[in-house]
């Protein structure tokens, strides 16, 4: 199972690598979703932070929802985020996740979802 995290904070990506790592899980980072594309992997689930820094991660989900149109894709945002919960899902995400949510379900979300 290859995950693809598309994130650019690195306190979340420091989190995201370790909980990989810990779990034995490949994990590819990347900043947006044209790197991700790029690399031409088989990706089983993304993961997207929906507050990235730089790019436009809605594009970014339309895009891979194109790429990949089976593969699982959670988004995470602040629970206070409805309208950006609403197109995330609108965009192609399957699920998408408070950020608190995220860090408690990380775990499963790196293994078996």
């Amino acid at each position: 199972m290859m995950i693809l995290a598309i994130v650019d904070d690195l306190i979340f990506r420091v989190k995201l690598e370790a909980a990989a790592a810990h779990l034995g899980t490949p994990l590819t980072i990347a900043a947006d979703a044209e790197s991700a594309l790029r690399s031409g992997q088989g990706w089983s689930r993304v993961l997207i932070d929906l507050n990235l820094s730089r790019g436009d991660p809605l594009a970014m989900i339309r895009d891979l929802r194109q790429a990949y149109p089976d593969v699982p894709m959670i988004g995470y945002c602040s629970h206070v985020q409805q309208d950006l919960k609403t197109q995330a899902l609108e965009a192609g995400c399957t699920t998408v996740l408070p950020r608190s949510a995220f860090v408690q379900q990380l775990p499963q979300l790196l293994s078996n979802g």
